[in-house]
């Protein structure tokens, strides 16, 4: 029963009092309509199943009907002086259908990372393991896959998970059928993002060479990479310094070998299976460097039979073996050795030199080198029923130089001894889950270390009077550990949205020592902990414009401060054959491969953490653009950077106390890359214009020098011919010139112009699963005297004059290599 009472008060107006108990909604308001004049309009057959308990006053007719519906699934509206109550209508969400998967080989079933996927008309790349997910609201997708040297794989499929999608290799010989199609670029790719090359490593090996150092061949040959000078234990990628960038294989970091020899590479080649390049303005996943990264993926071996791979050139011997374990999972052993000492004493140059004039003339002083080199891969790896993916790659190199000196020269004996010790290990544990909901997910826990030890000896007298020049010992050690747990998400959320994010604690610390004991060098121990989080958001606007705002944030406990990097990239697709690609960031590095330079001019770098007083943490702002132009045949490439480093730091012995200066720097420049291919064969020029400042607090104000890797111009060409079984190809490279270590004594800086031409010729056989490849190359072909800027030495011969001695850039080299595979 409803009892409706209505009341007059006198202040207050008219009070309207509703006492229901479990009454039919619908006889509620038909006693206020009745009592209150007031016109409704409802569906009584469905307001009659709605009860209704309430006891309470209201000042006007909307607030009690809004207060009798406000927990039920109604609404009301008032349509001129009817109240309109109506059922309130639930939103209808779409349905979405989720696409996942992974790209694989179809010889090898080895999986492709990095793939790129076309998904109704969406553009997505495939993670580190060739997985990808998509979500759309068609059940229907309709896929173009490509891959760096494979044919592109067109396919329509239905939504689903676990799909395993194979691309065919284009560098393998059918004879029964022929494939038709097109081909993504054969070489490499540039103009994906802002700074960003991918490379095909399996072209590497047709450039000169001795098939054991394809993948710095391949590198070197890139705009934007520093090629002039030879350095093989580190990269220069645009200007930047050293230990400024990272070189990366299966999740760890390559701190770098000496190798002072350049026929061999930081990476063994059997094992590279993608290389890319982040010359700058990379996304917020990547941590820890202001300079560019090169990233690597190992082979994850073949599950379906055993292989064998061996190679011998003349410095190294190398051998690789791949062996299915269970059906899923194999396992890959790899080791590279130097067989006889690389070094003759011919391969050192001697350069005299005269201190505060400049002088220079060739001597004749006897030296004695000898060198030794070796590493070890081993890597399991595979993939469980449901499609996830796992493998612990290891990882150990060392290296071992050394020379002596013994000669009479300038009235005084002179006995110098030299030795330098490097070992690298490394290692990787991941494991990568697709979740049911389409999520992407990695875990890894990498670890990686770097030993340097380095001892000097010296005693050079003058032959009247024994009259001691210079006299001592002096040992070196320096270690860096890097310690890191990570996780990474990919969420794909729209059509036209995915995101990327996760987190990373790591754990670093260096050692360093040096004295003139080797028992008492007084070694000094620092670490630090770190964690990070990072987000990354992908937007495609339209069909042809994507934007990828980005954050990264890092806490160093060490320093207790957080340090937050902004990063943007964006693409937009003029049309089919026109892309514009752009990207900005902020950068932070929290160890440096600081310098020391003695009184002679003698360089020694050590890695070292940032504690914000004599090693500030390094700080990098990047400002990347570009343009790309893309035909079957012939793309064009134009991309221009500007890069600004602070907290650069050099320590230097003057007048026997040691000082500190500190700086920044700045990059600027751009990088032209045109590639055609005809028929079977390919060719590449490059060109880079760049310039690299410096400025220390030891200069004068707003006054910016040219950094000792500055190079003006560097023009760089590769010419690749197939005429199956017979392969040719040639590299050429011309650099303006650096400022020359051998200058840094002298007040002139002198520059030396960088040339050399290199070709090789390649034949390949197979026989029932057996195939044979030898290779003949000649590195310098014009024998051009190019100058190296690392490796350098300078010791006394007298009181007014120094011997420089420096291993010598490649000179004209003949190089043959055998590989074997089956």
């Amino acid at each position: 029963m409803v009892f409706l009472l209505w009341t007059q008060v006198s202040l207050w107006g008219q009070a309207i009092e509703i006492d229901a108990a479990g009454d039919p909604l619908n006889e509620v308001l038909m006693a206020l309509a009745r009592d209150q004049g007031i016109q409704l309009s409802f569906d009584d057959q469905l307001l009659s199943a709605y009860p209704v308990t309430v006891r309470q006053s209201f000042q006007n007719p909307d607030d009690a009907i809004a207060f009798l519906i406000k927990d039920l699934p109604l609404e009301y509206r008032k349509i001129g002086q009817v109240f309109t109550i109506y059922p309130h209508e639930t939103e209808i969400q779409p349905k979405t259908y989720l696409l996942s998967g992974r790209v694989v080989d179809a010889k090898t079933e080895e999986v492709l990372p990095y793939s790129h996927i076309l998904v109704n008309q969406s553009g997505v790349i495939t993670d580190f393991n060739g997985n990808f997910s998509f979500v759309s609201g068609d059940s229907v997708f309709q896929l173009s896959i490509s891959y760096l040297g494979y044919y592109i794989k067109d396919t329509t499929l239905s939504a689903g998970t676990q799909y395993t999608l194979a691309l065919t290799p284009s560098l393998i010989g059918l004879r029964e059928v022929v494939i038709k199609g097109s081909l993504v670029e054969r070489s490499g790719q540039q103009g994906e993002d802002a700074g960003t090359i991918r490379l095909n490593h399996k072209i590497a090996y047709r450039l000169p060479g001795n098939g054991d150092d394809a993948v710095f061949n391949f590198l070197r040959l890139q705009p934007g990479i520093l090629a002039a000078g030879e350095r093989s234990s580190e990269l220069i990628i645009w200007g930047s310094y050293s230990g400024h960038s990272k070189i990366m294989f299966d999740g760890f970091t390559i701190f770098g070998l000496k190798n002072f020899n350049d026929n061999i590479s930081f990476v063994n080649p059997y094992l590279a299976k993608d290389i890319k390049v982040l010359k700058g303005g990379f996304s917020s996943d990547y941590d820890n460097r202001v300079g560019g990264i090169v990233d690597i993926s190992g082979i994850n071996g073949s599950t379906l039979k055993p292989s064998i791979n061996l190679n011998i050139n003349n410095m190294t011997a190398n051998g690789m073996a791949s062996i299915p374990i269970a059906e899923r999972s194999a396992i890959t052993f790899a080791y590279r050795q130097t067989y006889y000492n690389l070094y003759d004493a011919e391969d050192l140059n001697i350069v005299s030199r005269t201190r505060g004039r400049g002088g220079s003339g060739q001597a004749d002083v006897n030296v004695y080198p000898d060198y030794g080199f070796r590493d070890v891969n081993l890597k399991y790896a595979g993939a469980t029923e449901s499609g996830d993916n796992y493998f612990i790659s290891l990882y150990e190199g060392r290296d071992k130089f050394s020379y002596t000196v013994d000669q009479e020269r300038n009235m005084a004996e002179i006995n110098f001894e030299s030795e330098e010790k490097n070992r690298q290990l490394g290692g990787t544990a991941f494991l990568g889950k697709t979740w049911k909901n389409g999520w992407n997910s990695h875990f890894s826990l990498s670890a990686s270390g770097l030993e340097r030890d380095m001892y000097e000896k010296q005693l050079i007298t003058r032959n009247s009077g024994n009259w001691i020049i210079a006299d001592g010992e002096e040992f070196f050690y320096n270690s860096i550990l890097d310690l890191t747990l990570k996780n990474k998400n990919h969420i794909p959320l729209t059509e036209k949205q995915s995101l990327e994010a996760g987190w990373n604690y790591t754990h670093e610390a260096t050692e360093f020592g040096e004295g003139v004991h080797e028992d008492s060098l007084g070694i000094s121990h620092k670490d630090s902990h770190r964690i990070g989080l990072f987000v990354q958001d992908e937007i495609r606007l339209s069909k042809g414009l994507a934007i990828r705002p980005g954050l990264r944030v890092d806490y160093s406990f060490f320093l207790k401060k957080a340090y937050l990097q902004p990063r943007i990239q964006a693409s937009l697709d003029l049309t089919d054959r026109w892309r514009l690609n752009a990207a900005a960031g902020m950068y932070n590095q929290f160890v440096s491969e600081t310098s020391v330079v003695d009184e002679l001019g003698n360089y020694k770098y050590y890695w070292a953490l940032s504690d914000n007083v004599a090693l500030p943490v390094l700080k990098a702002a990047h400002l990347v653009g570009g343009v790309n132009y893309h035909t079957p045949g012939f793309s064009l490439g134009l991309e221009g950077f500007y890069k600004m480093t602070d907290g650069i730091s050099r320590y230097s012995w003057v007048l026997g106390s040691l000082e500190v200066a500190q700086g920044n720097a700045r990059t600027y420049g751009m990088d032209v890359l045109l590639k055609k291919y005809f028929k079977k064969h390919e060719a590449w020029a490059s060109y880079t214009l760049s310039k690299t400042e410096e400025h220390f607090n030891s200069m004068p104000f707003d006054v910016y020098r040219d950094a000792p890797q500055d190079q003006r111009h560097e023009v760089k060409g590769a010419l690749l011919l197939n005429f199956k079984p017979f392969f040719f190809s040639a590299n050429y490279v011309y650099g303006s010139g650096f400022i020359s270590p051998l200058s840094t004594l002298s007040n002139v800086e002198e520059r030396y112009p960088y040339n050399r031409l290199d070709v090789a010729f390649i034949y390949r056989h197979s026989i029932k699963g057996y195939h044979i490849e030898a290779g003949f190359s000649i590195l310098n072909l014009l024998n051009y005297e190019n100058i190296k800027d690392s490796n350098v030495v300078r010791i006394p011969d007298s009181v007014s004059s120094t011997i420089s001695i420096h291993a010598e850039a490649v000179p004209f080299t003949p190089t043959l290599y055998l590989n074997l595979s089956f």
